[in-house]
């Protein structure tokens, strides 16, 4: 009688452990697909925000090297004498290097 008594609330046990793993399987694969969802549109935002960037960053670039190349046309001795220095002084840091 006791077996029987055990074996039954074993049962019961085991089916409510089957019910719960149940709810549990549906609960994760629900909270999974919702975390799916956030990170698809987190990714999309960020691919939008890299490329906008990106664009912004190339304009910018753009710019100045069109300043830069006509700063230069207008006067170009002092960035003559800018690369002349920069390589006399890198010259004699490599010269110096290998003694």
């Amino acid at each position: 009688m006791e077996d029987k008594r055990i074996t039954e609330a074993l049962e019961l046990l085991n089916q409510a452990a089957k019910e719960k793993k149940v709810e549990l399987e549906e609960m994760i694969s629900h909270k999974f697909s919702d975390l799916r969802s956030l990170v698809e549109g987190v990714k999309e935002k960020m691919q939008k925000e890299t490329a906008d960037a990106y664009r912004r960053s190339k304009e910018k670039i753009q710019d100045v090297l069109s300043e830069v190349d006509e700063s230069v046309h207008k006067n170009p001795w002092p960035y003559i004498g800018g690369a002349a220095a920069a390589a006399l002084l890198l010259g004699y840091l490599l010269g110096r290097a290998k003694k």
